[in-house]
């Protein structure tokens, strides 16, 4: 792949994801004052409308909500009472549009705010197909991202991390520099960060209560140390990168950048990938060890070639646990935000 054309790669990567995350964020059910999960129109025919929850105006009453938007520029009214001893806890959806009654139900539940409920209004809402059809290409990035459903969403944001990583392998493999030098060491700090911060995370907090530690004086903790290790795991791995080290040393430094690209690897939902081309994960006598089995791998690839330093072993180092670290890091990022924007639970 020529230079130029790399360089355009990466730069249709950046839009394509700043994008992606454009519309998931401005699309999000988390972010917008409702008491629901989300609201779709199920016509008489064809796919169900999804309505972005940003669109409704809801206020909450001494024991009723009221949810307001405008379809079609008529007035869509949509009502719940609830006790206040359990707020959370909504009764019976009332709808109306255009000031006609309309029939509204429940349609299962989603972990967005906690465990909401989605709703669908049954009907056309006496609105015509054309009507109908302007709804859905009106609020379209809503209803591309429904039609997708959890799967399709994490399958999309598994490949653009992977897209990403292997831009960044071809990358570093071209240009054994500064920036690649920069990427594989901070994907090694990344590692040892998580590692830290598992390792710690699984201390029971009657534990530390014994000493005199408290629950937030322990996250805090746990969080410096992590930070602490990441920071330090980081900058020794580019320091090796850049300067000469004794054996002894560089054994130490390698063998800690191995350990971080396999806590990297393995806490990655890099077995999503595998599920998704075919590859059976969690069956057979190996198939639930497979991505940790893969994750070693990867670790001791890349710690031999640190420790070796050669011209080839450091290209081969850079690509692979730049490539590598990208993808991951992508992954649990995108995860993350899933979870996080109310799109997966």
């Amino acid at each position: 792949m020529p230079r130029f054309s790399l360089k355009r790669a990466i730069a249709l990567w950046l839009v394509l994801s700043v994008a992606l995350v454009a519309l998931l964020i401005r699309e999000s059910p988390t972010l917008a004052y409702t008491p629901f999960a989300s609201i779709e129109i199920q016509p008489s025919a064809g796919r169900p409308i999804h309505l972005p929850n940003r669109i409704f105006d809801c206020t909450q009453g001494a024991a009723q909500w009221h949810c307001s938007a405008a379809l079609a520029e008529q007035p869509l009214d949509l009502t719940w009472s609830y006790s206040p001893a359990f707020p959370t806890e909504l009764g019976d959806c009332g709808a109306t549009y255009a000031g006609r009654t309309v029939s509204c139900r429940e349609a299962g539940m989603d972990f967005v705010r906690g465990l909401q409920y989605r709703y669908a209004l049954q009907g056309d809402l006496e609105l015509g197909a054309a009507q109908l059809n302007g709804l859905r290409w009106h609020y379209w990035g809503i209803n591309l991202l429904m039609s997708l459903r959890d799967p399709g969403l994490i399958g999309l944001g598994l490949g653009l991390s992977l897209a990403g990583g292997v831009l960044v392998a071809l990358g570093a493999w071209r240009s054994p520099g500064r920036w690649a030098k920069g990427i594989a060491s901070f994907a090694c700090g990344m590692g040892m960060a998580l590692l830290v911060a598992n390792y710690f995370g699984r201390v029971l907090l009657e534990t530390v209560h014994g000493v005199g530690i408290s629950d937030d004086q322990w996250q805090w903790l746990t969080h410096g140390l992590a930070i602490a290790a990441g920071i330090g795991t980081w900058i020794s791995t580019a320091a090796l990168l850049y300067f000469p080290f004794g054996p002894v040393m560089r054994l130490i430094v390698s063998l800690l950048a191995g350990v971080s690209l396999f806590s990297l690897l393995a806490q990655s939902p890099g077995a999503y990938l595998l599920s998704f081309m075919g590859i059976p994960v969690g069956s057979g006598p190996f198939g639930s060890h497979l991505p940790i089995f893969l994750a070693s791998g990867a670790a001791w690839l890349a710690a031999f070639w640190l420790y070796r330093k050669r011209p080839i072993n450091t290209r081969r180092f850079l690509s692979f646990t730049g490539g590598m670290g990208v993808f991951a890091i992508g992954s649990l990022l995108a995860l993350m935000g899933l979870l996080w924007l109310g799109y997966v639970d």
